[in-house]
């Protein structure tokens, strides 16, 4: 048997007043996950513990059958490995993004965590002038646009560092790093500012009148001293690929031995190359008893605090993904697929929610629910209701759904 998981970021939402209290899925004309749903086992499932962060390592490492206080090193650690990148044990790796900040009369709001979708080639152009400005024992490495890494000399930080997609429309001098440990990261922050401010990139943005790409953002931290996760082939008896753009669903995936093949036009964005990701998938699925096809682009919108591009993302990963992946598994018959999300990603809140989250699998050897649409309502309807990321994905792959 051959098994799918598609897992989507920022499908679901809570009621949105100015919507006649309705969420973005159920405004989007979904037909084929109301299809899938009909036809599948629908239930929910808890993919993050109460007792840590709503973060995407945390759900990443649940879905992929993984204990997360166990097994969470930290993202930048993660994505380090990801982009190939040595780590000896003085140094502390740092996810850097760049975003755009706005001034208030007392504070600086941070207006953008993508500063403005930032595109790769201009991201290194950026990096490189803060390589050549800053001290040469903090090194930068490109990874997809915006959000980078960066590795200093530092001790291991106590405090996690918040990362900047849970701070849009808040000042930020209440959320700087504190404390002696991290005065560092304070220098190098606002070292970053002053030579951004002064970079003919951002002149020439400034002077036509757009947002600046005007700070750096440090955080992904962890002490590093968790075990790695445990082989997945060993785990579960199944050799498994991970289609993805993220660096750290690489990372994780890569830790666990998982293949990860690069996939051209594969940007996380809304404008990632759907077909090109799918076709990846089905090609990896011939050499691969499990397949993860991760697709993040409706979770921009979603922190953007962008409704109707929240809508229109649904609707393009619904035609562009849910509908060919549901092709295969008809005319295959040796093909299951587990559609899930990861965590809801709130275009309300523009924030990440610990909620339970709905999901499906098609065919399903258990028989249909006959749920009539994919939508927020499933977490309370549906046959199987787990308590954890891993739990479901044990019964999934196990054949128990």
């Amino acid at each position: 048997m051959k098994y799918i998981v598609l897992m989507c970021n920022g499908l679901t939402d809570q009621p949105i007043a100015e919507k006649d209290n309705q969420t973005p899925l159920q405004l989007a004309d979904t037909p084929n996950l109301d299809r899938l749903t009909a036809l599948g086992r629908c239930g929910s499932v808890r993919t993050i513990p109460e007792d840590l962060p709503a973060e995407n390592a945390t759900s990443y490492l649940a879905l992929l059958g993984y204990d997360p206080a166990k097994y969470n090193l930290g993202s930048a650690r993660f994505e380090a490995r990801a982009l190939g990148v040595e780590l000896k044990d003085d140094e502390v790796p740092l996810c850097c993004d760049f975003i755009m900040l706005q001034s208030s009369h007392n504070d600086m709001i941070l207006k953008d965590f993508t500063a403005g979708q930032l595109s790769a080639d201009n991201a290194q152009l950026l990096l490189g002038a803060l390589q050549e400005q800053i001290p040469d024992e903090v090194t930068f490495h490109p990874g997809n646009g915006y959000h980078n890494l960066m590795v200093m000399k530092q001790a291991a930080l106590s405090d996690r560092l918040m990362p900047p997609h849970e701070l849009v429309g808040e000042g930020i001098r209440q959320h700087m790093p504190q404390g002696d440990e991290s005065r560092e990261l304070v220098y190098l922050m606002n070292q970053a500012q002053i030579i951004l401010h002064n970079h003919p990139f951002n002149q020439a943005r400034a002077k036509n009148g757009e947002d600046v790409v005007n700070s750096v953002w440090f955080w992904g931290n962890g002490n590093g001293k968790r075990d790695l996760p445990p082989v997945f082939s060993e785990r579960f008896g199944k050799q498994a690929s991970v289609i993805t753009a993220s660096l750290l669903m690489k990372g994780i995936a890569q830790a666990a031995g998982m293949h990860t093949p690069e996939v051209a036009g594969a940007t996380g964005f809304p404008n990632t190359d759907y077909p090109a990701k799918v076709e990846a998938a089905l090609n990896e699925l011939e050499n691969h008893n499990v397949v993860i096809l991760h697709v993040a682009a409706a979770e921009i919108p979603s922190l953007l605090g962008s409704i109707d591009d929240k809508i229109l993302t649904i609707e393009d990963i619904d035609r562009e993904v849910v509908a060919p992946l549901t092709e295969v598994v008809d005319q295959r018959k040796d093909v299951s697929l587990l559609l899930v999300e990861n965590h809801m990603s709130s275009v309300n809140l523009m924030r990440y929610a610990k909620s339970p989250v709905p999901f499906v699998v098609y065919p399903s050897t258990q028989g249909a629910d006959r749920v009539e649409q994919f939508n927020e309502e499933m977490v309370l309807s549906g046959s199987d209701h787990f308590k954890s990321g891993s739990a479901l994905t044990e019964a999934f792959l196990q054949g128990n759904l």
